[in-house]
Parts: C-alpha cells; sequence; structure tokens
C-alpha cells in the first residue's frame, strides 16, 4: 500500500469581497492548504488584519515543521 503524503501550507489572501487595500483593515484571511486546495472551509480563519494573518500563517509554520521533524 503507497501512502501519498499530503503537501499542507498556508496562504494569507483577501477574504471574499473585501478590498485589501489597507493592511489595517480585518480584510485578510489564512486558509490551509492540502496539496493546494482548500480541503476544509473551518480551515480558514478570516477578519484579520495583514499582520494577524502573517503572524499566524507563521505559527502554523512553525508548528507543521516541528511535528515533521518529530516524525522522522
Amino acid at each position: 500500500m503507497i501512502e501519498e503524503r499530503k503537501n499542507t501550507t498556508f496562504e494569507i489572501r483577501v477574504s471574499e469581497g473585501k478590498a485589501g487595500t489597507n493592511p489595517e483593515s480585518p480584510d485578510w484571511e489564512v486558509a490551509e492548504l492540502e496539496n493546494g486546495c482548500v480541503v476544509d472551509n473551518s480551515d480558514i480563519y478570516d477578519n484579520l488584519t495583514y499582520a494577524e494573518a502573517q503572524q499566524i500563517a507563521g505559527m502554523w509554520t512553525k508548528k507543521k515543521e516541528e511535528a515533521e521533524a518529530a516524525v522522522e
């Protein structure tokens, strides 16, 4: 049995219907992508400023890397 390894990434993007022209406005979201696609809409965190979105994406990326290192 061959197990496909999923590639999880985190994308910062402008929330649907928002302008995304002001980094201080809560127009941003972070989406968890598995192999480039959102699998579960509950994995999208929105209503964030750009700085908040960067912080969350960075935190999740670090936790993912730590978990992968623990498995190896």
